[in-house]
């Protein structure tokens, strides 16, 4: 059975109890992938051809708005998947992303598995942001990527604010899965594969065998350490760098200038989400370096 119980939500219930997963696309409407996986979903169970056994599994469209201006948010400079804080059921706000979060919220709070799926706007194999552990790995084994991207110290927002966190901190398992290049269509059929493996492997959808799980000892494994902000000073890279994610340093490379000032690497690693120049903001992260651990 499927049902609508949101603008763009919609939920569907098993014949059986089982497991609680949500899948997402456009939490940024202009990342493309991750909005058609959830759309070729949603029209397979509609016809008949995906049928949910066991559990209930929530498709979600994560920023209706954005994806109808094909922007990363319904306006500038504001961001969903910065709104998933501790105590997000209790804003009171008019900024339509917090109260999109907080209707999404209500939902993470009594999942047991959310994938969140993104792309990038500079140039970035796929990986994966998550928590490392035991039961993520059960997840994302089923994820066609070599690279996961670990915050346990919040970097990238300073407290939870994504929706991985959110439902972590629920106590569910939450992995966003950042598939590629936001406009970029040609891993649709792939990603939408990886997800419908990890609801068979759930056994939400019934299914007489699985492919070879992937190699998550295989996996690197980094961890963000620091975020560059933008500030009046101005920031420019050196040597070409910030044309896209995992591009490596070492320690003693000067990564840029702000200002004038040289910003020397502390530490071997690489850098993640460089911003393109109409997403950076004065006082707010521009790009973020990590350490590989693993």
């Amino acid at each position: 059975m499927i049902e609508t119980t949101g603008e763009a939500i919609w939920k569907i219930t098993g014949m059986s109890k089982g497991p609680h997963m949500v899948i997402f696309g456009g939490v940024h409407g202009n990342e493309l992938t991750g909005i058609e996986v959830v759309k070729k979903i949603r029209e397979a169970i509609v016809s008949g051809d995906i049928v949910i056994d066991r559990g209930t599994l929530h498709l979600i469209l994560g920023n209706p708005r954005a994806i109808e201006r094909n922007t990363r948010g319904s306006a500038d400079h504001v961001d969903l998947n910065r709104c998933f804080k501790k105590d997000v059921l209790d804003q009171q706000d008019e900024l339509y992303e917090r109260q999109r979060a907080k209707e999404i919220a209500q939902i993470l709070a009594t999942a047991d598995i959310s994938i969140d799926l993104h792309a990038m706007n500079k140039p970035s194999v796929p990986f994966l942001c998550c928590a490392v552990t035991e039961a993520h790995e059960k997840i994302y084994q089923w994820l066609d990527c070599d690279r996961v991207l670990a915050d346990p110290n919040y970097i990238l927002g300073g407290e939870s604010v994504t929706t991985d966190e959110y439902i972590d901190l629920c106590g569910g398992v939450g992995i966003c899965y950042e598939t590629g290049m936001a406009k970029d269509l040609n891993r649709i059929d792939e990603v939408m594969t990886d997800v419908l493996n990890i609801l068979k492997d759930q056994q939400m959808i019934l299914s007489d065998a699985l492919p070879t799980k992937k190699n998550t000892d295989a996996r690197s494994i980094y961890e963000l350490v620091h975020a560059i902000n933008l500030t009046e000073a101005g920031f420019q890279y050196a040597d070409g760098r910030g044309a896209g994610s995992f591009e490596e340093f070492r320690m003693g490379d000067v990564i840029g200038y702000v200002g004038e000032d040289p910003l020397i690497a502390e530490f071997d690693g690489v850098i993640v989400f460089p911003k393109i120049p109409e997403l950076q903001k004065l006082g707010k992260p521009l790009v973020y370096l990590a350490k590989r651990i693993k």
